[in-house]
């Protein structure tokens, strides 16, 4: 196996596995935080609706992760490596359009610890799936 698969795989696996926990770990602080009105989410608690889509969000990104785990095995992983990367689009668009919100709910810093987060694999998700089969050749 060609040190491009390798590193597709690994990828794929541990990926999966942060987003997983990210994943499923905000869609718990969502539901406590709207229940409870405290914490980083205490506003979905005047914002139930709010919470639907976020619950929902982060619930479907946790299929996606778990594809990508077992695309991590799969005999092309390289499809997977873009999924990996396309699931990140669409959080990062929304997080870089809104910095306005985030600054006038008073976390417009750190909102860019998931901006980071969602740039950084979209790269390494990227270059995996671009990146060119080894070949072997002869002579």
């Amino acid at each position: 196996m060609s040190g491009i698969v390798v590193f597709r795989r690994r990828l794929l696996l541990v990926h999966g596995i942060i987003l997983t926990a990210v994943a499923l770990g905000n869609a718990m602080a969502a539901t406590y935080c709207r229940f409870t009105g405290t914490g980083p989410f205490g506003f979905l608690q005047q914002n139930p609706l709010a919470w639907v889509g976020l619950f929902q969000a982060y619930l479907l990104i946790t299929i996606i992760a778990v594809l990508m785990i077992l695309g991590s095995r799969s005999q092309n992983p390289r499809k997977w490596n873009i999924v990996g990367a396309i699931a990140h689009v669409p959080p990062l668009i929304a997080a870089l359009t809104s910095l306005d919100v985030f600054a006038s709910m008073g976390v417009g810093t750190i909102v860019w610890i998931p901006i980071a987060f969602h740039a950084v694999f979209i790269c390494l998700e990227t270059v995996a799936a671009v990146w060119p089969q080894n070949q072997n050749r002869e002579g």
